[in-house]
């Protein structure tokens, strides 16, 4: 699978996030448009799952994207 160089860095930050990943928002501080995040998770390169976060006034839920095996062994070629 062909990735353009934005792909690929957006990739290669979400496989650095370990067993954490990064929220949709950290990946936009990076200049990352949701919708080519969206197309990394569509084709199975990254995942997303929900998370709780307690913050002052409760707890928030948020959703984090990190690494496919597929999308880290991509990276390894």
């Amino acid at each position: 699978m062909a990735l353009n160089p934005e792909q690929y860095r957006a990739r290669k930050m979400i496989a650095d996030g370990g067993q954490n990943g990064y929220t949709e928002r950290a990946l936009a501080a990076q200049g990352f448009e949701i919708n080519m995040v969206a197309g990394l998770i569509r084709d199975g390169l990254a995942t997303v799952w929900p998370r709780r976060i307690r913050v002052s006034r409760g707890v928030i839920d948020v959703a984090r994207i990190g690494i496919t095996d597929e999308g880290r062994q991509a990276l390894a070629n």
